[in-house]
């Protein structure tokens, strides 16, 4: 028989507008995924807005959840940098994990695929600010494992950056994950996760290169009717050209999505620095000059007809 003060017993205090956790003021509801709640608070000791990450409620008897969730919390906070979330606080309120983040104003990008397209000038930028991101967080033995635009925010000014680190894998932590299991999201996916194989690094910027496929295509380029078909497609298929889907794709772009998304993990980027930098010299050598020609023919070229008809009529 339960006891009464059993924990699965226990009737826990609804988050609703206004209830007080420790400093915190919860404002509302924000979102909701498999392995967590979110809202948005106002933290009234330092008068600033914060994001609240709770773990739901019927996974908090759960000891691999429990532990999965402070995983995320320990794999973002050890990480400091301007395209990662900051995390704050680490508690529990009336038996359920939380942890305080910063409030990051702004839309995911999968949202921002689907209300427009993207120039290619901005993806570019978006996604030296993923690799950046990525950058640190293999630097200091943290793999993602998860990264689609779900978890890119980007604000009004165009930064970006990376949150949702529940499924982490942390160098010289516990090991949550079971060999030969699949962990991860269908279509971002890369090839070896796909197979339950161990991942590193590289398996990241896989996934990366399928953002930046989505980002200047507006489709994920594994996408099929299934999931098994999806899958299928990560582990076999060659993803359709960029030029299929918008005409102005710079040769050297395609190359750099293409590689990202190799198969053979050896053959694809090593380090997300290594993707950077070709990104940065695609700046410079592709968009800067088509700026500047551009402005020739709005300066120059009129000015060379004006020449000419004057010569004519003369």
């Amino acid at each position: 028989m339960n006891q009464p003060d059993d924990d699965k017993t226990k009737t826990h205090v609804t988050l609703t507008s206004g209830t007080k956790i420790s400093h915190y003021r919860i404002i509302e509801k924000i979102g909701a995924g498999g392995m967590g709640e979110v809202y948005l608070a106002e933290d009234t000791a330092l008068n600033r807005k914060v994001a609240l990450k709770f773990l739901p409620l019927h996974l908090c008897q759960d000891a691999d959840c429990r532990a999965r969730f402070k995983r995320e919390a320990q794999a973002a906070a050890k990480l400091n940098h301007p395209n990662i979330v900051t995390i704050h606080e680490v508690s529990e309120f009336d038996g359920r994990p939380y942890f305080s983040m910063e409030y990051l104003e702004g839309q995911s990008l999968r949202d921002l695929i689907k209300q427009k397209e993207v120039p290619l000038s901005q993806t570019v930028q978006i996604a030296i600010q993923l690799c950046e991101g990525l950058q640190e967080a293999h630097a200091n033995g943290v793999i993602h494992r998860d990264i689609k635009p779900a978890n890119i925010t980007c604000d009004s000014k165009g930064h970006c950056k990376i949150l949702d680190f529940g499924l982490a894998a942390v160098h010289g932590g516990e090991h949550l994950t079971k060999t030969g299991s699949t962990l991860g999201t269908v279509g971002y996916m890369s090839p070896e996760q796909a197979r339950g194989e161990e991942v590193d690094a590289r398996s990241d910027l896989f996934s990366c290169g399928a953002v930046l496929y989505e980002l200047i295509t507006g489709r994920s380029p594994f996408k099929a009717e299934s999931d098994v078909v999806t899958i299928k497609n990560v582990i076999e298929a060659l993803p359709e050209p960029l030029a299929r889907y918008k005409n102005d794709v710079p040769d050297e772009l395609q190359r750099i999505v293409g590689k990202a998304l190799t198969k053979e993990k050896s053959l694809r980027y090593q380090h997300a620095d290594e993707l950077a930098a070709d990104l940065r010299r695609l700046i410079s050598d592709e968009f800067l000059p088509s700026r500047v020609l551009q402005r020739l023919r709005r300066i120059v070229f009129p000015s060379l007809a004006v020449a000419c008809l004057v010569t004519l009529l003369l």
